[in-house]
């Protein structure tokens, strides 16, 4: 069982290499800065906790916690740049692209801070981990729904690559925000370790492949159609006019 884990564990390594190299070569590095990195970043991470989990449970423990947070925070920024991307060639709803993912962000963020403190208890240093860890991925799940939400209301047809990437950072979140509210709870943290390790493996593994799938294949982007909705532009032209009041 253990070396099945293992094996799953470093099976996104050369998907990751093959898909950050295949966007290097053909330049997307520099039309998607932001998800570039954070291949880079999940190949070192899993390189780093693999490493430290032989050396020890204690160097396992921060490097996993620390890389963790630090993809939660990704999964905010890449959500925020597929929200832009999507509304970058309707300028007149550059003032929605500008506010509209903000105000959503801190509404959530705050409803997570609520939800979370109110599901959990006070406890040691690691349950105040898991808490902070737990308002995060409430938040990234939240904004990837309220993505796809405000992309089907606005009546804008994704690109298939910004699909793909919205696509893995949801499957991600999900499994995030399953783990962590489990931990959370307390209880015999054992017995839930091995699902939770099985959940994440698994979860990372898909998510991986479909970023590969939608990015090492060789396919032309479909065009973005040349206008948005007229309902939308004037929705759009209301709210503006609202927001300078």
């Amino acid at each position: 069982m253990a070396l099945a884990l293992y094996f799953f564990w470093l099976l996104p390594v050369p998907v990751l290499i093959v898909t950050a190299a295949v966007m290097y070569r053909r330049k997307q590095h520099l039309i998607y800065p932001v998800f570039w990195g954070y291949l880079c970043f999940q190949f070192l991470s899993l390189i780093i906790e693999f490493v430290c989990k032989l050396l020890s449970f204690k160097a396992y423990f921060y490097a996993y916690w620390t890389s963790s947070f630090g993809i939660l925070i990704f999964n905010l920024v890449l959500l925020r740049t597929i929200f832009a991307i999507i509304l970058r060639k309707y300028s007149a709803l550059d003032r929605v692209r500008r506010i509209g993912f903000e105000v959503a962000l801190v509404t959530i963020w705050c409803a997570a801070l609520l939800l979370t403190f109110r599901m959990t208890m006070p406890g040691r240093f690691l349950q105040k981990i898991m808490k902070a860890e737990l308002v995060v991925s409430f938040t990234a799940v939240a904004m990837f729904l309220f993505v796809v939400a405000a992309s089907r209301l606005l009546g804008i047809r994704w690109t298939s690559q910004v699909a793909g990437i919205a696509t893995g950072l949801g499957l991600i979140g999900t499994a995030d925000l399953a783990i962590y509210a489990l931990w959370s709870r307390g209880g015999n943290v054992a017995a839930h370790s091995q699902l939770a390790s099985w959940l994440s493996t698994l979860a990372l593994d898909t998510a991986v492949g479909i970023f590969a799938f939608y990015f090492v294949p060789h396919r032309p982007e479909p065009q973005a159609p040349d206008s948005a909705r007229p309902d939308l532009l004037e929705w759009s032209e209301a709210m503006k006019e609202g927001i300078s009041k």
